[in-house]
């Protein structure tokens, strides 16, 4: 907090940095500074440093400092106000984070250890993004190079379970190498996306249609493959925070890795490995459902709802490929309402399919197919804020106009971090943090996009502008940060959300989709300036704390 001299001049301080101290004040004969020792014609100023990155080519820029007074009487009226409300709290947040996937180890293996640890500390360094949250897969996914367990032989007492092949295919590796980064701190969300195969109904780890469904007599089993990946994974310098009973319980069509569970059948899995846990003495937060948005209340209902599984469950886990565009804002908060004491987490969300060029049709199983020229894409930082991306759902979806339309991948990025936490998420992780070029290694064809690609060949790191949204909004909303209620007034092109950090700092997110800017006035508590939202942007007002005392 700073203090100025007021002038006849228009009252508000907008873009300057105020910097007036003790020796200006004592030099004046008024002392200590404070507002008890400012004359009528002072004001106090409350600093927020500005960063944005936009389409017009920023990457989390720091454009300046903007200064928040007192209203006065010459103050105009404003077209667009975003309000801040310091006293309604919301939700403690969690924190941002990425998933350290065995096809991120891949593809960050061919390259130098410099440039290796360069990207690490990119995501998880203090300097960095600082992500706080991460989640990885239990046994093999789609973005794995191929399909394991831990425990391939049907052996119900795990005699041979181990998990030698994620110490052999990089991607315990990589976990430890992340925890490694100097000053790192983040906590891990750990999914299965299928049981061994011979404790499924079909046998194997997916099939076409199909994944397949936990037969009721693994279900312990189940649970203790679960407490033995964690006493492994713990043994190996790995403290898992939190887990899923499986990804995607809704299925995935059989295309990969996948076991389907049904809200009941979830909710008598987690009745037995919630006390194998306690059991064990590793009562870990369990994140029921696991899958899109608009489904959870099915699960929810039936999970919440019962005396015996709803104490073991810490909250539900989302993803978002309901649509390219929604939140589901109406989900979040009517789940909320009913489940008050139970966190809402994003623990997937990736742009898929990125386009028919871009993969080769999907029919280039080993390069050089004569399409190299078609990857140009991915170092291109106009394509990311285009709409020219498609996924999945776009290629067959009956709804893909109304859900599924082509859309800017940078967009839906920022507006599901924006919109989401301003509607109860208590976390948001990416998926894969590092693909390479190709958006892969993926053994299933699933190419895909990471805010970091990466060319092993030339050991080069592309930086796309999925990083930097994903970034500015990590590095300014810390965990255990209370997120705070906001509203914007005459404009519906601008979207909001603020967090208190644990510094006592406030973090504004104001996204404008948008192809004009926007003026608009920030007013918090009794304060106010004037502030323009470019045209495609994510802007961040970091705003210094309250004086204290």
């Amino acid at each position: 907090m700073n203090i100025v001299r007021r002038s006849a001049a228009p009252s508000r301080l907008v873009g300057v940095a105020l910097f007036v101290g003790a020796a200006w004040l004592a030099a004046c004969g008024k002392g200590t500074p404070g507002p008890a020792a400012a004359p009528p014609d002072l004001v106090e100023v409350r600093r927020a440093r500005v960063f944005l990155t936009s389409r017009a080519g920023d990457s989390m820029r720091e454009t300046g400092a903007v200064s928040l007074v007192a209203p006065s009487a010459e103050s105009a009226p404003a077209t667009t106000a975003i309000n801040v409300f310091p006293n309604r709290e919301r939700q403690v947040f969690l924190g941002v984070g990425g998933s350290l996937t065995q096809a991120s180890a891949a593809a960050l293996s061919k390259l130098s250890e410099e440039k290796r640890a360069e990207v690490l500390a990119a995501y998880f360094g203090p300097d960095g993004a600082g992500y706080a949250l991460s989640r990885t897969h239990v046994g093999s996914s789609d973005f794995s190079e191929y399909s394991y367990s831990y425990a391939p032989d049907a052996d119900p007492s795990l005699a041979g379970f181990s998990i030698d092949e994620d110490r052999q295919n990089g991607l315990l590796q990589l976990i430890t190498d992340a925890q490694a980064v100097p000053g790192a701190s983040f906590q891990i969300v750990a999914s299965p996306w299928t049981a061994p195969p011979w404790m499924k109904d079909n046998g194997q780890y997916y099939e076409p249609g199909r994944g397949g469904r936990l037969l009721a007599e693994h279900y312990d089993t189940f649970a203790r493959y679960f407490v033995a990946y964690l006493q492994a994974y713990q043994e190996a310098g790995v403290d898992i925070w939190a887990l899923t009973p499986v990804n995607e319980p809704m299925g995935n069509g059989g295309n990969w890795e996948s076991m389907e569970m049904s809200p009941t059948e979830q909710r008598d899995f987690i009745r037995v490995l919630g006390p194998r846990l306690k059991e064990a003495e590793l009562e870990k937060p369990i994140l029921i459902f696991d899958q899109n948005r608009a489904e959870m209340p099915a699960y929810t209902q039936v999970i919440f709802g019962d005396e015996v599984a709803s104490p073991f469950a810490y909250g539900t886990a989302v993803h978002w490929y309901n649509s390219t565009f929604r939140v589901y804002e109406d989900v979040l908060d009517a789940q909320h309402e009913l489940y008050p004491d139970k966190v809402i987490i994003h623990t997937e969300g990736t742009i898929d399919s990125v386009s028919a060029e871009a993969s080769c049709n999907q029919q280039c199983l080993m390069p050089p197919c004569g399409c190299e020229e078609l990857y140009a894409w991915w170092q291109d930082d106009a394509w990311y804020w285009e709409k020219e991306a498609t996924d999945w759902g776009w290629d067959w979806a009956p709804n893909r106009e109304v859900d599924h339309p082509k859309y800017a991948p940078a967009f839906r990025y920022a507006r599901d971090l924006v919109v989401g936490m301003g509607h109860w998420l208590a976390g948001w992780i990416d998926w894969n943090i590092v693909l390479d070029k190709r958006g892969g290694p993926n053994h299933v064809n699933n190419f895909c996009l990471a805010p970091v690609m990466v060319d092993g060949e030339t050991d080069s790191v592309y930086y796309t502008p999925l990083f930097y949204i994903v970034k500015q909004i990590s590095s300014h909303s810390r965990p255990g940060g209370v997120v705070l209620e906001t509203s914007v007034e005459g404009s519906l092109g601008l979207q909001t959300s603020a967090i208190r950090n644990p510094d006592g700092t406030i973090a504004l997110h104001v996204f404008n989709e948008g192809d004009a800017d926007v003026a608009y006035l920030v007013r918090i508590g009794e304060q106010e300036a004037t502030v323009t939202s470019p045209a495609g942007s994510l802007q961040t007002l970091l705003i210094e704390p309250e004086p204290t005392g």
